[in-house]
């Protein structure tokens, strides 16, 4: 049984600390803040709640292992409700495409009706496509930890075309710049550049057509709050206020350095968003955000059920599934100049009177606000193996979360210290240390 210090109370530092109490070591959970959560926490002000847009999920497996793999299962804890539609896409001011989730021919039949016939089969070929693709990237790299190129093999390696770029095969398979728009504008607003990113990716549409958008019943203030009461059965030691700055030892981790001074440790899982000791830990270049605009909204405005993405100028509003009060709360996620309202209303989304809070963040502000905590920019196929948690690290060292492999979003860091946490498993085939 050995003693485990996680540093960073977020989603990726709770699921690795619970997850790995529940193998019966002895768990420390280090958090800065005077409170756990992260960006599972809600932006409140004014009356308004404003979450992050991580409330509705693809791949409910993963939270559902996550609950399995720490204690009782998730449908005893909480709800996980399916969407119909997975994401409502404006392409026009008068074309609007609600894409189903989770079903192949309701999406080919969803597409016809607003596009013309053909353009679904089309879309579907698109994504079938994507099938090989993923099974090795479920099976290589998301599966168990990362250490680098070789971990391919020749057929693997041809599969994933990686020199191509996914800008570049959409604009080969899908002629029809709606069809593209659809692939390419929901990673424009992750700050991504689809010139730079690897084809490999067009396997996150494959991925919600397959397992469906799920939507966390309350929000994530009740995923949270579920994971804050699994620490307790865990009986994880949660130090809130107390920063780790760095990790010790030479050959081997053997504790961290916090403000209390030395905490020793023969396993330190770094969860922060920031590395040990601040030192860069990546030639990769930070994901910057989009802008952001908080909107409060009055009770009679246009009701969206879902996450809608505007596409010419793309714009992307996350209803707020935290906020209980009347009227709507909406994160509304912009990449150009011009004011995300009038962008709205050009599609037919007019809000402008029923706007009774603003609140208007630049992308620095947003960094300055919450930090480094949205991963990085894809730079080519190499990026994958540039970021924190890639590769051969000293004996005892994990890294996890937001800013490591395999990526940011609630899914990927669910399978990242997923992997994680197996090698520390007795018996596991992999060491810990291999990050």
């Amino acid at each position: 049984m050995a003693d485990v210090v996680v540093v960073g109370g977020g989603f990726a530092g709770i699921s690795a600390a619970v997850r790995i109490a529940k193998m019966r070591h002895r768990v420390v959970l280090l958090e800065a803040g005077d409170r756990l959560g992260g960006q599972l926490a809600p932006y409140e002000t004014d009356g308004w709640s404003f979450d992050h847009g991580l409330s509705e999920l693809t791949l409910p497996a993963t939270v559902r292992d996550l609950f399995k793999k720490s204690g009782r299962p998730l449908d005893r804890v909480l709800d996980l409700e399916p969407l119909p539609v997975a994401r409502r896409h404006v392409l026009d001011r008068d074309l609007v495409l609600d894409l189903p989730a989770g079903s192949r021919g309701a999406q080919t039949d969803a597409i016809d009706a607003v596009l013309g016939p053909g353009k679904g089969e089309r879309w579907t070929r698109w994504l079938d496509a994507f099938d090989d693709v993923w099974e090795v990237l479920r099976r290589v790299a998301l599966g168990r930890p990362l250490v680098g190129r070789g971990d391919f093999d020749r057929e693997q390696w041809r599969t994933l075309r990686p020199r191509l770029s996914l800008d570049r095969a959409a604009r080969r398979g899908l002629r029809d710049p709606y069809l593209r728009a659809l692939v390419l504008d929901r990673h424009r607003l992750d700050g991504q550049q689809p010139r730079s990113m690897p084809a490999f990716l067009g396997a996150y549409d494959l991925v919600e057509r397959s397992f469906g958008r799920w939507r966390v019943a309350g929000g994530t203030t009740a995923l949270l709050a579920a994971l804050e009461r699994r620490l307790e059965e865990r009986r994880v030691d949660v130090r809130l206020g107390t920063r780790a700055h760095d990790v010790t030892g030479s050959d081997a981790v053997d504790g961290v350095v916090t403000d209390d001074g030395h905490l020793p440790a023969e396993v330190v899982v770094w969860a922060a968003p920031v590395g040990p000791g601040g030192r860069r830990e990546t030639d990769a270049l930070p994901r910057v955000p989009s802008s952001r605009t908080y909107l409060g909204l009055g009770p009679y405005a246009p009701r969206l059920a879902q996450e809608t993405v505007v596409h010419g100028t793309p714009v992307r509003i996350m209803p707020s599934a935290t906020h209980t009060g009347d009227g709507q709360a909406w994160t509304v996620e912009h990449v150009g100049a011009e004011d995300p309202l009038v962008t709205l209303r050009r599609a037919g989304i007019d809000v402008g009177d029923h706007v009774a809070y603003r609140e208007d963040v630049s992308a620095v502000d947003l960094v300055r606000r919450h930090g480094a905590r949205d991963g990085w920019q894809w730079s080519g196929w190499r990026t994958a193996f540039q970021v924190p948690g890639v590769g051969q690290a000293r004996s005892g060292y994990l890294r996890v979360g937001v800013n490591a492999h395999p990526g940011a979003s609630t899914e990927l860091v669910a399978l990242g210290t997923a992997a994680a946490a197996e090698t520390l498993r007795p018996g596991a085939s992999t060491p810990a240390g291999a990050r």
